[in-house]
């Protein structure tokens, strides 16, 4: 894809970002999200609790929870949410797709 951008210009896919924001949202269930997004600015924009206190970013808190650098296609859960990666390289992760999860319903007694 990269070589015939530069011959015909900018090709989107599913996997190109707003280059100026870290997170999109696709639906109320399907985001993707910039792994360099900071930890504060994920847990503002999903009213989160997620720790920034080890980490950063994103990308470091779900390689750390992974405890391996993962691969395009894996996924992990941390807290309420389903984090998978869409891209990554043998250094960093990049990109990821975040699916916040259903918050179980109490049953009133």
């Amino acid at each position: 894809e990269d070589v015939l951008e530069q011959i015909v210009g900018d090709i989107g896919d599913e996997h190109d970002v707003d280059e100026t924001r870290f997170i999109l949202k696709h639906s109320e269930s399907s985001y993707t999200v910039k792994a360099l997004t900071p930890i504060e600015d994920f847990n503002e924009f999903f009213d989160a609790r997620l720790s920034d206190e080890e980490f950063d970013t994103i990308g470091g808190l779900v390689t750390n929870a992974f405890g391996y650098l993962p691969r395009r296609g894996e996924s992990i859960t941390i807290g309420d949410y389903r984090f998978q990666v869409l891209r990554a390289d043998n250094r960093r992760v990049h990109l990821l797709h975040v699916t916040p999860l259903p918050v179980p319903v109490m049953a009133s007694e």
